[in-house]
């Protein structure tokens, strides 16, 4: 593991089911399909490999307006939980577990340690299902513990929990500070489908696909993500206004995520960020908005840039990378795992502006850096963060837990 000095087991566990083997598993996460981030489309990932190896996998996830209260997508069984105000999350929490009681899975496998794994915890009690707890980015913890009983939470889902698979060995510090026991935490990162992302063949493919997107000539770099304030979008368009400056043929393409349920309300976590017109209407910007076909626009362009302040393993840096893109990241969450400056991607500092420009313009001005970075960034992610390895790790956990043996005994019954 590039620029990792954990103990922790980077392909933990070597159980799998047995052949033949089904296993009930039920996911719950805030938000899923047809609202898209990095995270439900990971979900989506895994439960897709899942299904097609024989498990049956559940989403239990919230019902915003617009949306139906369940649906089969991809061969996927979503479940949506009906939230009401003025508790919308304890409506969710006490629906989920409701719907896992019905289900009564094999193994209970919680995206974000907030209110889906409150849900997970309950629906351990009613069914003795082992629980899996993925925080979703660095600083969850910390959040909850600033909250009133904050700490009786943290220590709740410490006791409850049963493995909490870590995306970056940030979140590990995190929680091994919290009191969590080493032997609930397992190093598990997010996974990219590489037949799905990667690099152009040919130039001649790059420049086809440009023309289809209405992009420009020139070095032409991606932002890719929610327009919350932890994605320092700002600090990425006050960074382009000097490079814009100095290399007036670069382009900053801009594609935002789709947020929004089929009655257009936008199920929208974290604070939004109030981002100044002035910043988004200067040359040489362009506004996609949500592009659904992120392969060929990746394919599209030359530098993935992502100036958060706080990630767990952003899904689209890994998808830039399996594209062979040069990448432009803040040292923070996962990407401090893999990437190492100068040799696979280049780092700054969070918030740091006259760093994260001077990155910018270095790739801006030189192909040949440019090629090499995506070169050593396909490389990486080919080796150590495949999509199907993520998918291997986490059902061997399954079975560790006993999710076999579960199913086994239900079966017989």
């Amino acid at each position: 593991m590039i620029g990792s000095s954990s103990s922790l087991p980077q392909k933990p566990g070597l159980a799998e089911p047995a052949a033949g083997q089904s296993l009930r598993i039920c996911m719950i996460i805030s938000s899923y399909h047809p609202i898209v981030g990095g995270a439900e489309k990971q979900v989506a990932q895994l439960a897709g490999l899942m299904t097609a190896q024989g498990h049956k996998v559940y989403i239990l996830t919230r019902r915003y307006p617009g949306l139906a209260a369940s649906e089969t997508i991809d061969g996927v069984e979503v479940r949506r939980i009906a939230i009401r105000k003025p508790i919308k999350g304890v409506g969710f929490i006490l629906g989920a577990a409701r719907m896992v009681r019905k289900l009564n899975p094999d193994v209970i496998h919680c995206h974000s340690m907030f209110s889906p794994s409150l849900a997970g915890a309950l629906g351990k009690r009613l069914t003795g299902a082992p629980l899996l707890s993925k925080p979703m980015c660095g600083g969850e913890a910390t959040s909850i513990a600033q909250k009133p009983f904050g700490r009786q939470r943290l220590a709740y889902l410490g006791r409850m929990v049963d493995r909490f698979p870590m995306v970056s060995h940030e979140i590990e510090d995190e929680l091994a500070g919290f009191g969590i026991p080493e032997t609930k935490l397992r190093f598990i990162p997010n996974g990219v489908d590489g037949e799905r992302f990667r690099p152009a063949r040919t130039q001649v493919e790059k420049d086809t696909l440009r023309l289809r997107f209405g992009l420009p000539s020139g070095p032409l770099f991606l932002f890719a993500g929610r327009l919350a304030a932890q994605k320092r979008l700002p600090l990425l368009l006050e960074a382009w206004s000097d490079i814009r400056a100095r290399i007036p043929q670069a382009t900053l393409a801009i594609a935002g995520a789709n947020r929004a349920s089929g009655s257009g309300y936008q199920a929208t976590f974290g604070e939004a960020d109030e981002i100044p017109a002035a910043l988004m209407q200067q040359p040489g910007v362009r506004m996609l908005g949500h592009v659904a076909d992120m392969p060929n626009l990746l394919r599209a362009v030359d530098v993935f840039v992502l100036p958060s302040a706080r990630e767990g393993l952003s899904n689209a840096l890994l998808e830039a990378c399996a594209s062979g893109l040069a990448c432009v990241t803040a040292r923070t969450g996962g990407a401090m795992d893999f990437v190492v400056d100068g040799e696979n991607g280049m780092l700054f500092d969070v918030d740091d502006r006259k760093a994260l420009g001077a990155a910018l313009e270095a790739l801006a001005a030189d192909p040949d850096l440019r090629g090499r970075l995506g070169v050593c960034a396909l490389r990486t992610v080919a080796r150590d963060y495949d999509i199907r390895q993520t998918a291997r790790s986490l059902l061997g956990q399954y079975v560790e837990l006993g999710a076999g043996a579960r199913a086994t005994g239900a079966g017989e019954a």
